[in-house]
């Protein structure tokens, strides 16, 4: 199945519109595809979020992790930068 044909039948394929035999093309197309897959994984982001109700609903696994990692990250500075103003103080 070409992109622009697959592409058009994307709102088919998440309403489960679809017949098996196009189903199984489709499929086959998103394993070649990384525009599709790439919408695929927005839209159920968008629909999981929209279920969640909450922003922090919203954010897949992946994402999650990434902005714990960042939040962890941010604090080390801070408490680097803390450190670094004390001990600069002491030597005044």
């Amino acid at each position: 199945m070409d992109h622009v044909k697959a592409a058009g039948l994307l709102d088919a394929y998440f309403k489960g519109e679809l017949d098996r035999p196009t189903m199984r093309e489709m499929n086959q197309h998103f394993k070649d595809c990384e525009a599709c897959r790439s919408q695929i994984r927005l839209r159920k982001a968008h629909l999981t979020g929209s279920r969640a109700g909450s922003p922090e609903g919203a954010a897949s696994p992946e994402i999650q992790a990434q902005m714990a990692r960042n939040r962890d990250l941010l604090v080390k500075i801070l408490l680097v930068m803390l450190a670094a103003w004390f001990i600069w103080r002491l030597k005044k």
